[in-house]
């Protein structure tokens, strides 16, 4: 039987050596400490890679619970099948891959064919759905709601964490975003997620401070309401 040390928290030394490296949407605020770049690809994803990205949400799930970034996510009901499928149906799921392995090379295998598979590094939902409390403030960016695009389920891999893979997803949802004609880019985030919120800020994100807002199966938690000028 393995014995594993426990700090003060009660979790396991090895997974709290974990949780310092992630953030709530497993995204590190020092992505470049490595001294290079990941070469990587952030496009709309398909349907047919809804069991790749199933995947990394489900590593993201099992790397956060009962850390000190745990945020609640839990496959099934957030993020769940359908909630992806109607993303990738509708051109709002955003995938990040390895710019090496982003082929869609057919090769021959017997009677068959196997398409190469794609390593998702990242993912992102960008939707006009706005939490049921986001008009408890003041927006700075005056518009309309059909104006509003906002940024869910922002995860990378625990595998590819450091690599600016967060970074280059909050990019790409910016320039697709803008391309749509919204004036304003908004999210919210766990408080207890400090590496997220200092990424989204260094990203050019207003910060309009914590309020308790339903995140969803009857629950309530102390999030950071967060905004983008795109205008």
């Amino acid at each position: 039987m393995l014995l594993l040390r426990r700090d003060s928290y009660g979790i396991a030394a090895h997974r709290f050596r974990e949780w310092k490296r992630l953030s709530a949407d497993t995204i590190e605020e020092h992505e470049s400490d490595h001294g290079w770049e990941l070469m990587m690809i952030v496009r709309t994803a398909s349907v047919d890679e809804l069991p790749q990205i199933e995947a990394m949400y489900a590593a993201i799930v099992d790397a956060m619970q009962n850390t000190p970034l745990d945020v609640w996510w839990q496959m099934g009901s957030h993020p769940s099948h359908e909630m992806l499928l109607d993303a990738a149906s509708n051109g709002n799921l955003l995938v990040a891959v390895d710019e090496e392995s982003d082929k869609r090379d057919v090769a021959d295998v017997g009677d068959g064919a196997t398409e190469t598979a794609n390593p998702v590094l990242g993912a992102c939902i960008l939707n006009g759905v706005q939490g049921v409390d986001y008009g408890i403030i003041d927006w700075d960016v005056l518009c309309t709601d059909a104006e509003v695009n906002v940024l869910h389920l922002l995860g990378v891999s625990p595998a590819a964490r450091g690599r600016g893979v967060g970074r280059a997803i909050i990019d790409r949802a910016t320039a697709m975003a803008t391309e749509r004609g919204m004036k304003s880019l908004r999210l919210d985030t766990f408080d207890n997620n400090a590496p997220a919120i200092a990424l989204y800020r260094s990203c050019g994100f207003t910060d309009h401070g914590v309020h308790e807002i339903h995140v969803g199966r009857g629950l309530i938690h102390a999030s950071h309401l967060m905004e983008m000028d795109l205008r």
